[in-house]
Protein backbone atom coordinates (compact mmCIF):
# COMPACT_ATOMS: atom_id res chain seq x y z
CA UNK A 1 0.00 0.00 0.00
CA UNK A 2 3.04 2.45 0.92
CA UNK A 3 4.38 1.75 -2.65
CA UNK A 4 0.70 1.68 -4.11
CA UNK A 5 0.20 5.95 -2.60
CA UNK A 6 4.44 6.67 -3.70
CA UNK A 7 3.63 5.73 -6.95
CA UNK A 8 0.65 8.24 -6.96
CA UNK A 9 2.32 10.91 -5.30
CA UNK A 10 5.33 10.71 -7.79
CA UNK A 11 2.72 10.52 -10.71
CA UNK A 12 1.34 13.90 -9.21
CA UNK A 13 4.76 15.54 -9.11
CA UNK A 14 5.09 14.85 -12.38
CA UNK A 15 2.05 15.99 -14.04
CA UNK A 16 2.87 19.31 -12.12
CA UNK A 17 6.10 20.01 -13.27
CA UNK A 18 4.81 18.97 -16.74
CA UNK A 19 2.33 21.44 -16.41
CA UNK A 20 4.54 24.15 -14.58
CA UNK A 21 7.94 23.37 -15.86
CA UNK A 22 8.12 21.53 -19.06
CA UNK A 23 5.90 23.23 -20.96
CA UNK A 24 5.58 27.09 -21.68
CA UNK A 25 4.11 28.89 -24.66
CA UNK A 26 6.51 29.21 -27.21
CA UNK A 27 4.60 30.88 -29.88
CA UNK A 28 1.50 32.63 -30.29
CA UNK A 29 -0.52 31.93 -33.86
CA UNK A 30 -3.71 33.55 -35.43
CA UNK A 31 -5.63 32.23 -38.44
CA UNK A 32 -9.11 32.66 -39.71
CA UNK A 33 -10.48 36.22 -40.62
CA UNK A 34 -7.81 38.78 -41.10
CA UNK A 35 -9.72 42.40 -39.19
CA UNK A 36 -7.21 42.87 -37.12
CA UNK A 37 -3.61 42.17 -36.72
CA UNK A 38 -2.26 38.95 -35.12
CA UNK A 39 -0.25 41.32 -32.74
CA UNK A 40 -3.42 42.80 -31.70
CA UNK A 41 -5.22 39.34 -31.00
CA UNK A 42 -2.51 38.28 -29.15
CA UNK A 43 -2.11 41.38 -26.74
CA UNK A 44 -6.06 41.07 -26.28
CA UNK A 45 -6.08 37.29 -25.55
CA UNK A 46 -3.77 37.92 -22.27
CA UNK A 47 -1.68 34.83 -23.29
CA UNK A 48 2.46 36.14 -22.90
CA UNK A 49 4.98 34.48 -23.80
CA UNK A 50 6.92 31.89 -21.46
CA UNK A 51 3.47 31.29 -19.17
CA UNK A 52 2.41 28.13 -18.29
CA UNK A 53 1.04 26.20 -21.57
CA UNK A 54 -2.07 24.74 -19.08
CA UNK A 55 -2.64 26.64 -16.31
CA UNK A 56 -4.15 29.93 -18.68
CA UNK A 57 -8.21 29.83 -19.13
CA UNK A 58 -8.89 29.31 -22.82
CA UNK A 59 -11.99 30.54 -22.19
CA UNK A 60 -11.32 33.97 -20.21
CA UNK A 61 -8.79 34.62 -22.77
CA UNK A 62 -11.51 33.99 -25.62
CA UNK A 63 -13.73 36.45 -24.08
CA UNK A 64 -10.92 39.25 -23.43
CA UNK A 65 -10.48 38.91 -27.48
CA UNK A 66 -14.30 39.22 -28.36
CA UNK A 67 -14.91 42.57 -25.33
CA UNK A 68 -11.96 44.25 -26.80
CA UNK A 69 -11.98 43.57 -30.27
CA UNK A 70 -15.07 44.44 -31.41
CA UNK A 71 -15.10 42.76 -34.86
CA UNK A 72 -14.68 39.80 -33.72
CA UNK A 73 -17.36 37.54 -33.43
CA UNK A 74 -15.89 33.85 -32.43
CA UNK A 75 -12.28 33.36 -30.97
CA UNK A 76 -11.77 29.47 -30.75
CA UNK A 77 -8.37 28.46 -28.61
CA UNK A 78 -5.68 25.47 -28.94
CA UNK A 79 -3.09 24.33 -27.32
CA UNK A 80 -0.68 21.84 -28.48
CA UNK A 81 2.68 20.24 -27.36
CA UNK A 82 4.35 22.02 -29.34
CA UNK A 83 3.88 25.01 -27.21
CA UNK A 84 1.89 26.76 -29.75
CA UNK A 85 -1.35 28.72 -28.71
CA UNK A 86 -3.68 28.60 -31.45
CA UNK A 87 -6.43 31.23 -31.70
CA UNK A 88 -9.20 31.19 -34.42
CA UNK A 89 -10.96 34.10 -35.59
CA UNK A 90 -14.70 34.34 -37.01
CA UNK A 91 -14.91 38.01 -37.95
CA UNK A 92 -18.36 39.67 -36.84
CA UNK A 93 -20.54 41.43 -39.62
CA UNK A 94 -22.71 43.91 -39.35
CA UNK A 95 -25.91 43.01 -40.11
CA UNK A 96 -27.97 45.74 -38.66
CA UNK A 97 -27.99 49.50 -37.22
CA UNK A 98 -29.56 51.55 -34.66
CA UNK A 99 -30.20 55.28 -35.86
CA UNK A 100 -29.16 57.57 -33.04
CA UNK A 101 -30.45 60.93 -35.30
CA UNK A 102 -27.01 62.28 -36.32
CA UNK A 103 -25.28 58.65 -36.31
CA UNK A 104 -25.61 55.12 -36.46
CA UNK A 105 -24.35 52.30 -33.44
CA UNK A 106 -23.58 48.72 -35.95
CA UNK A 107 -24.83 45.49 -34.35
CA UNK A 108 -23.82 41.80 -35.51
CA UNK A 109 -25.72 38.87 -35.78
CA UNK A 110 -25.63 37.98 -32.32
CA UNK A 111 -26.53 41.88 -31.27
CA UNK A 112 -22.85 42.80 -30.88
CA UNK A 113 -22.31 46.14 -30.73
CA UNK A 114 -19.28 46.49 -33.69
CA UNK A 115 -18.81 50.34 -34.07
CA UNK A 116 -20.82 53.33 -32.87
CA UNK A 117 -20.54 56.98 -34.18
CA UNK A 118 -20.58 55.83 -37.45
CA UNK A 119 -21.94 59.36 -39.54
CA UNK A 120 -23.29 57.69 -42.73
CA UNK A 121 -25.46 53.83 -43.59
CA UNK A 122 -23.56 50.87 -44.68
CA UNK A 123 -25.20 49.39 -47.55
CA UNK A 124 -27.09 46.33 -47.27
CA UNK A 125 -27.83 47.41 -43.85
CA UNK A 126 -31.28 47.92 -42.07
CA UNK A 127 -32.45 50.06 -39.79
CA UNK A 128 -33.09 48.29 -36.21
CA UNK A 129 -35.87 49.36 -34.25
CA UNK A 130 -36.61 48.17 -31.06
CA UNK A 131 -37.32 50.66 -28.46
CA UNK A 132 -35.25 52.24 -26.09
CA UNK A 133 -31.54 51.21 -25.68
CA UNK A 134 -30.21 50.85 -22.22
CA UNK A 135 -26.29 50.18 -23.23
CA UNK A 136 -24.94 49.62 -26.73
CA UNK A 137 -21.32 49.72 -26.24
CA UNK A 138 -18.83 48.53 -28.53
CA UNK A 139 -17.49 44.90 -27.49
CA UNK A 140 -20.58 44.30 -25.62
CA UNK A 141 -24.07 42.92 -26.42
CA UNK A 142 -26.70 46.09 -27.11
CA UNK A 143 -29.40 45.96 -23.85
CA UNK A 144 -32.74 47.46 -24.89
CA UNK A 145 -35.49 48.00 -22.20
CA UNK A 146 -38.14 46.22 -23.99
CA UNK A 147 -38.79 42.97 -22.88
CA UNK A 148 -38.13 40.32 -26.01
CA UNK A 149 -36.29 43.33 -28.10
CA UNK A 150 -33.31 41.70 -28.12
CA UNK A 151 -34.11 38.04 -29.00
CA UNK A 152 -36.70 39.01 -31.35
CA UNK A 153 -33.85 41.30 -33.19
CA UNK A 154 -31.06 38.07 -33.33
CA UNK A 155 -33.83 35.87 -34.41
CA UNK A 156 -35.22 37.82 -37.56
CA UNK A 157 -31.62 38.42 -38.50
CA UNK A 158 -31.05 34.79 -38.47
CA UNK A 159 -34.55 34.19 -39.96
CA UNK A 160 -33.66 36.80 -43.40
CA UNK A 161 -30.17 35.24 -43.00
CA UNK A 162 -31.10 31.51 -43.57
CA UNK A 163 -33.79 32.49 -46.08
CA UNK A 164 -31.29 34.28 -48.18
CA UNK A 165 -33.22 37.51 -48.19
CA UNK A 166 -31.28 40.48 -49.07
CA UNK A 167 -32.21 44.41 -50.15
CA UNK A 168 -34.32 44.66 -46.05
CA UNK A 169 -33.89 48.34 -45.54
CA UNK A 170 -35.45 48.32 -42.14
CA UNK A 171 -36.13 45.82 -39.00
CA UNK A 172 -39.00 46.90 -37.00
CA UNK A 173 -39.33 44.25 -33.63
CA UNK A 174 -41.41 46.62 -31.48
CA UNK A 175 -44.24 44.54 -31.84
CA UNK A 176 -43.13 40.69 -30.34
CA UNK A 177 -47.06 39.46 -31.74
CA UNK A 178 -45.94 40.96 -35.52
CA UNK A 179 -42.55 41.62 -36.44
CA UNK A 180 -42.04 43.88 -39.50
CA UNK A 181 -39.34 44.90 -41.99
CA UNK A 182 -39.09 46.97 -45.12
CA UNK A 183 -37.43 45.25 -47.88
CA UNK A 184 -36.11 47.57 -51.08
CA UNK A 185 -37.60 50.83 -49.08
CA UNK A 186 -40.63 50.50 -51.24
CA UNK A 187 -42.23 47.39 -49.51
CA UNK A 188 -43.75 46.60 -45.81
CA UNK A 189 -43.50 43.04 -44.53
CA UNK A 190 -45.82 42.40 -41.90
CA UNK A 191 -44.70 39.32 -40.72
CA UNK A 192 -46.48 37.73 -37.57
CA UNK A 193 -44.97 36.24 -34.09
CA UNK A 194 -41.03 35.76 -34.57
CA UNK A 195 -41.64 31.72 -33.43
CA UNK A 196 -43.00 31.53 -37.18
CA UNK A 197 -40.46 32.97 -39.00
CA UNK A 198 -38.26 29.98 -39.38
CA UNK A 199 -41.78 28.01 -40.86
CA UNK A 200 -42.17 31.09 -43.59
CA UNK A 201 -39.17 32.71 -45.12
CA UNK A 202 -39.21 30.76 -47.69
CA UNK A 203 -42.28 31.49 -48.39
CA UNK A 204 -41.84 35.20 -48.33
CA UNK A 205 -38.77 34.75 -50.33
CA UNK A 206 -40.70 32.82 -52.82
CA UNK A 207 -43.66 35.62 -52.82
CA UNK A 208 -40.94 39.11 -52.99
CA UNK A 209 -39.13 36.81 -55.79
CA UNK A 210 -42.81 36.65 -57.43
CA UNK A 211 -43.54 39.88 -56.71
CA UNK A 212 -40.32 41.65 -58.13
CA UNK A 213 -41.16 39.48 -62.02
CA UNK A 214 -44.63 40.17 -62.10
CA UNK A 215 -45.31 43.78 -60.56
CA UNK A 216 -41.80 45.13 -60.27
CA UNK A 217 -42.73 48.77 -59.47
CA UNK A 218 -44.97 47.87 -56.46
CA UNK A 219 -45.47 50.20 -53.37
CA UNK A 220 -47.17 48.79 -50.14
CA UNK A 221 -47.75 46.02 -47.75
CA UNK A 222 -47.42 42.65 -48.13
CA UNK A 223 -49.06 40.55 -44.96
CA UNK A 224 -47.62 37.26 -44.17
CA UNK A 225 -49.59 36.91 -40.41
CA UNK A 226 -51.65 34.16 -41.82
CA UNK A 227 -49.69 31.01 -42.47
CA UNK A 228 -48.60 30.49 -46.25
CA UNK A 229 -50.77 33.43 -47.11
CA UNK A 230 -49.56 36.62 -48.33
CA UNK A 231 -51.80 39.60 -49.32
CA UNK A 232 -50.88 42.83 -50.80
CA UNK A 233 -52.05 46.31 -50.06
CA UNK A 234 -51.07 48.52 -52.82
CA UNK A 235 -50.00 52.06 -51.72
CA UNK A 236 -51.51 55.02 -54.00
CA UNK A 237 -51.14 58.54 -54.74
CA UNK A 238 -54.15 61.22 -55.28
CA UNK A 239 -53.52 64.49 -57.05
CA UNK A 240 -55.57 67.29 -56.03
CA UNK A 241 -57.14 68.70 -59.12
CA UNK A 242 -55.68 72.04 -60.66
CA UNK A 243 -58.07 74.89 -61.22
CA UNK A 244 -58.00 75.74 -65.44
CA UNK A 245 -56.11 79.36 -65.83
CA UNK A 246 -54.41 79.51 -63.19
CA UNK A 247 -50.80 79.45 -63.28
CA UNK A 248 -49.00 76.25 -63.45
CA UNK A 249 -48.36 74.85 -59.87
CA UNK A 250 -46.81 71.72 -58.97
CA UNK A 251 -50.28 69.72 -57.76
CA UNK A 252 -50.38 68.62 -53.82
CA UNK A 253 -49.40 64.66 -53.81
CA UNK A 254 -50.73 62.45 -50.89
CA UNK A 255 -49.47 58.91 -50.11
CA UNK A 256 -51.62 56.71 -48.42
CA UNK A 257 -52.32 53.24 -47.91
CA UNK A 258 -55.58 51.67 -49.73
CA UNK A 259 -58.25 49.33 -48.97
CA UNK A 260 -57.79 47.55 -51.84
CA UNK A 261 -56.44 44.32 -50.68
CA UNK A 262 -55.48 41.22 -52.40
CA UNK A 263 -53.95 38.07 -51.91
CA UNK A 264 -50.36 38.30 -53.43
CA UNK A 265 -49.80 34.08 -53.11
Amino acid sequence: MLAAVVTVLLLIVGVVLSLTVFFHVENIAVTGDEIYNPEQIAEASGITIGEDLFLFSKKDAAAAIEQALPYVEKAEIKRSLSCTVTIQITAAKAVGALDNGEYYTLLSSAGKVLEDGVVSLPDGVPVVRAGEVKSANPGEYVAFAQENAFQDMVNTFGAFAAANISDITEIDVRDHANIKARYKDRINLELGEVSTLPDKMSFVAATLERCETNTPEFKGTIDFTIDKKAYQNAETSTKAPQESGTASQEPAKTDAATPNTAPAA
